[in-house]
């Protein structure tokens, strides 16, 4: 048989917050900050460049400091045909917590109903943004279960669980935080991608030291690397699924 031509994925990269949400800002005790937004999108840009150089199609949400709102997001996922999507945010502490400057780690999150208390912290700041958004689609106190439930969605949430695990192994051998986790939450910037799609935090913005590592130029192309890395195992086997299974 004539050997057919390597399929081209398309990944979409969304880097969380931008424009007049800053998303959060840390750490908590220095006399110096970071910004999520600037964090987030210097290191969907470098995720960009890596997986082009890998012969992936790359679609940003955004690419400059400006203001997506959420439900657009994952439309835009959508509109280009992605074969997954790809949420890049920094983490912050709960200031209530005994040491909240102490928290670090990195954590994966792929849509469904929170299960946890932490999980149901981190979907309510990541949802904060509606607040800066004029014209929403999805009003900031709606219940999310009937979208999570709808069957269009439901058939990508096994898929989804599969690329937060490949993608939170992947960094898992890189990164100098503890490891989270795969988790799950209600995350609005999820609901309309109807792909694989899971919400990468690379870290605690708030610990000291964390944020030190995320803001270096460096160490955020080696974050970049390792989440290309898990997507593209993610991609291969799930290739390999599905022309197994003959579709």
């Amino acid at each position: 048989p004539a050997a057919t031509k390597p399929r081209t994925f398309t990944v979409v990269v969304d880097a969380g917050h931008g424009g007049p949400d800053p998303g959060m800002r840390g750490p908590i005790g220095a006399d110096w900050a970071i910004r999520e937004k600037d964090i987030t999108l210097d290191v969907a840009l470098a995720l960009r460049d890596v997986l082009r150089s890998r012969g992936v199609s790359v679609i940003m949400t955004r690419s400059t400091d400006t203001l997506i709102a959420l439900s657009d997001r994952g439309r835009i996922a959508n509109t280009k045909k992605g074969d997954v999507f790809v949420s890049i945010h920094v983490n912050a502490a709960n200031p209530n917590w005994k040491q909240p400057g102490a928290a670090r780690g990195f954590e994966t999150y792929f849509l469904s109903e929170a299960r946890t208390e932490d999980a149901r912290r981190v979907e309510a700041m990541e949802n904060e943004v509606v607040k800066y958004e004029i014209a929403n689609s999805v009003a900031a106190n709606d219940p999310l279960s009937f979208i999570v439930h709808d069957m269009e969605q439901n058939q990508h949430l096994r898929e989804s669980s599969e690329l937060a695990a490949t993608m939170q192994r992947s960094l898992a051998k890189m990164h100098p935080g503890p490891n989270r986790g795969v988790k799950q939450a209600g995350f609005r910037v999820l609901v309309t991608a109807f792909m694989p799609a899971v919400l990468v935090e690379i870290g605690f913005g708030t610990n000291v030291a964390e944020a030190r590592y995320l803001q270096n130029p460096e160490r955020q192309h080696q974050i970049a690397d390792a989440i290309a890395d898990g997507t593209m195992q993610y991609l291969v086997a799930y290739q390999r699924r599905t022309n197994a299974a003959g579709r």
